[in-house]
């Protein structure tokens, strides 16, 4: 039995959207957020405060809609408040997005590292991030340009997201949900902003918001969907647009099927299969994102590992697996073990045979096509390792886009609701009480700068100290792009 002031009623909330090993606690609940953590108990959450007092209500136009109605409000429900005439279902795909072609490096290059998730700079530095982004892009354009132009002069990450957007829209249709899917890239064009505008065109009136990365990060789906928030709280219409997000997937009983078919499909490639290292390569975030920000990305990386070596095993493949973290930029520690130590580390230790896996892409990009299958396929060659085989992006397998349209369909009668199974780090729920719910656990990182002061007067003292931030997050920018550690150079150069 829930409570909402004077009054009191039993709502039952939908099925859980992850089908294994989950289970929520019936009834929605306005008492506050839950906290995020393998104990926690899954609920349907009131936004804030200010609706505690208000019943549940599911609207006769769209009964798998839950309103906040207010007992105690005298005045005739409008129009507006027994539900749209028409229900327009709509999904928001996300995505990184990249160059489509070698002119577009550079400016892309900078919208990324703009992105305050990306390079975190301490408050009183913030105003240097414009020109940290172009110092970074400037230095590291001419390399990632060629990465490009390796591939075909451009990222193919827009044609492949488009595709998955409308086998999605036909995967819906065939269920019986129709439903407008829209691709809201962070750093390229169609940029999140464009998809939005088409979405108040269009007139949806439910939304789904779906990220296409597996597992949750704050560099990934969290960068996104903190831009999402910022523009539906500057939008009167989106500000009233019903919807809800699914911020990972990774443990999808359907997506974890279709990786397993690809990795049993090309393990049956090699000669000698029992001998084959299934080597998962995963998208690196720096380590102090893990333990001082509460960033739940190891964690679901490495259960999603488990679940899909557990599934092949099921299906007589007993090989033996590594994870590990590709992408580094810059001195600073990532998570490890990084993906080139590891593959000579396999090679030192007899390993012949290796099949990778692009654990946390689901789309063909620069990092499938020129990191893995150009750099460290060479890499390995070079470590000893004789028989290589990769793994392909889900791209738009069919197993794959109709479990992605079962988890929208799931999903829709979470909207205005906060929910999720026992052991999701980040539920499922709208936008403000998702993220809300998140920073409850979320800590502050630490300044990247370690300050200090010098000089005879507090005036001298504040200007050093500025000097001296600004050459630091200078230097910090050239080793970011340069992956050199110029200070150590500087203090050890004979």
């Amino acid at each position: 039995m829930a409570s909402f002031g004077l009054m009191q009623r039993t709502v039952h909330c939908p099925q859980p959207l992850v089908e294994e090993r989950s289970s929520l606690v019936a009834g929605c609940s306005g008492r506050g957020l839950p906290v995020i953590q393998r104990q926690r108990r899954g609920v349907c959450s009131a936004t804030n405060g200010a609706q505690r007092g208000r019943v549940l209500r599911r609207t006769a136009a769209s009964p798998d809609v839950v309103s906040f109605v207010d007992p105690n409000d005298i005045r005739k429900p409008s129009a507006a408040a027994a539900g749209p005439a028409v229900d327009k279902v709509g999904v928001l795909l996300l995505n990184l997005g990249g160059p489509e072609k070698l002119d577009d490096v550079k400016p892309f290059l900078y919208n990324l590292f703009a992105d305050p998730e990306i390079i975190r700079l301490p408050a009183a530095a913030k105003f240097l991030q414009p020109l940290l982004a172009t110092i970074i892009s400037t230095l590291r354009a001419p390399k990632s340009a060629e990465g490009y132009e390796a591939i075909g002069g451009g990222s193919p990450l827009r044609r492949i997201t488009d595709e998955q957007a409308e086998a999605l829209a036909q995967s819906l249709r065939a269920k019986g949900q129709p439903a407008n899917v829209y691709v809201g890239m962070r750093y390229w064009h169609p940029y999140t902003e464009e998809a939005l505008e088409h979405i108040k065109a269009d007139g949806v009136t439910r939304l789904v918001i779906l990220p296409l990365y597996p597992q949750f990060s704050i560099s990934t789906s969290g960068s996104s969907l903190r831009l999402l928030e910022s523009l539906f709280k500057s939008d009167r219409a989106l500000k009233s647009l019903r919807h809800t997000v699914i911020p990972s997937w990774y443990q999808r009983r359907g997506y974890v099927s279709a990786m397993a078919d690809l990795i049993v499909e090309e393990l049956r490639k090699f000669k000698d299969v029992p001998s084959v290292e299934l080597f998962f390569s995963a998208h690196g975030v720096p380590k102090s994102y893990v333990e001082e920000a509460g960033d739940p990305y190891k964690e679901e990386m490495e259960e999603c590992v488990r679940l899909i070596t557990d599934e092949v095993k099921r299906r007589g493949f007993a090989n033996s697996h590594t994870l590990a973290y590709q992408s580094r930029v810059g001195p600073a520690e990532w998570l490890k073990p990084y993906t080139d130590e590891s593959i000579r580390d396999l090679g030192k230790r007899g390993v012949k045979s290796m099949l990778a896996v692009p654990i946390s892409f689901v789309s063909e990009h620069i990092e499938t096509l020129e990191e893995i299958d150009m750099e460290y396929r060479e890499l390995a060659e070079e470590s000893g390792i004789r028989n290589w085989g990769r793994v392909p992006a889900l791209n738009t397998n069919t197993a794959f886009i109709d479990d992605l349209a079962d988890a929208v369909m799931e999903a829709l009668p979470y909207v205005g609701c906060l929910a999720g199974p026992t052991d999701s780090l980040v539920p499922l729920g709208d936008l403000e009480m998702l993220l809300q719910a998140y920073d409850r656990e979320r800590r502050t990182l630490p300044s990247p700068v370690v300050m200090w002061e010098w000089g005879w007067t507090k005036s001298a003292e504040t200007w050093n100290g500025r000097i001296a931030m600004i050459a630091i997050i200078i230097i910090l920018a050239l080793e970011a792009a340069s992956g050199q550690s110029i200070l150590k150079n500087l203090l050890y150069a004979e």
